[in-house]
């Protein structure tokens, strides 16, 4: 299996105090400790993700559950309106995010905040956040990182002039958080509330008009 080498912090001490107490026999530690290992090393994982192809498809962003599907009518990055998709992630989620199209990445734009829990109305305006603005051949597409009450940092992996291909690792998000993507009005959407996405494979929806290029 492989695992994100921002886990090593946090797998590597838990496996040193698991050697450390079970050499002097103190086994209750140790089983913790070993347990704890694991934990990490599963939350860290990174799985394998081979994207479906085609131009006019939308990927999620993130493993999860999606937990709202909304219209908005003003964003100051998309022109118009359209809907926003909010997808909640877990403990059991792999945390990894994922650009949804191929695109150019236009701004990312980091933003300290609160730690609401990250399914609560509250989250998507005041929690700690990272935003990623993107400009594909067929349109815009944003998306928003959100941590919650325990995930407490976000990673991002790209930068202004960045070119990203749909299902390529753009981010990480730790323990626990949320991912709101919005998508403007030419956008047919496939997936419904309550529905489990993974990032990279699930079509959140496609584009209804031609590539402008």
């Amino acid at each position: 299996m492989k695992v994100a080498k921002e886990g090593i912090v946090f797998y590597l001490p838990s496996l040193a105090l698991f050697v450390l107490t079970l050499l002097p026999g103190w086994w209750l530690a140790s089983l913790f400790f070993l347990l704890l290992s694991l934990a990490f090393l599963f939350f860290f994982r990174d799985p394998e993700r081979q994207p479906p192809p085609g131009e006019q498809l939308v990927l999620s962003p993130a493993d999860g559950k999606v937990i709202k599907i909304e219209d908005y009518s003003s964003h100051p990055d998309m022109s118009g309106n359209g809907k926003v998709i909010s997808i909640f992630l877990s403990l059991l989620d792999v945390h990894f995010t994922r650009s949804p199209v191929t695109a150019e990445v236009k701004k990312v734009d980091y933003h300290p905040g609160k730690f609401f829990p990250a399914y609560r109305d509250e989250a998507s305006s005041e929690n700690e956040s990272n935003s990623i603005l993107l400009h594909s051949t067929r349109g815009p597409v944003f998306m928003k990182q959100m941590v919650g009450v325990a995930a407490r940092r976000i990673k991002c992996y790209v930068q202004p002039g960045d070119r990203v291909t749909a299902g390529q690792k753009i981010g990480l998000m730790y323990f626990g958080s949320r991912v709101d993507l919005y998508l403007p009005p030419d956008v047919e959407l496939k997936i419904a509330p309550n529905e489990k996405v993974k990032g990279g494979l699930t079509i959140i929806g496609e584009w209804k008009n031609e590539s402008q290029n």
